[in-house]
């Protein structure tokens, strides 16, 4: 059975700071599952935060 993580939950986990882990989710970097006002993230979307992310051109 699948799990859901918590932002702090999946903060954790990932061994990261929360704040971190909610600019990655904004900016795109990890997926995650939005059930109304609720984030929720799965053993899947905490795998693709380990993939690198695409560069991205700065000026």
């Amino acid at each position: 059975m699948a799990r859901d993580y918590t932002y702090a939950e999946a903060a954790a986990k990932l061994r990261i700071a929360e704040t971190t882990l909610r600019r990655w989710v904004s900016k795109g970097r990890v997926p995650c599952h939005r059930l109304g006002r609720k984030v929720r993230f799965t053993d899947e979307d905490l795998a693709a935060a380990y993939k690198p992310a695409p560069a991205t051109a700065r000026r």
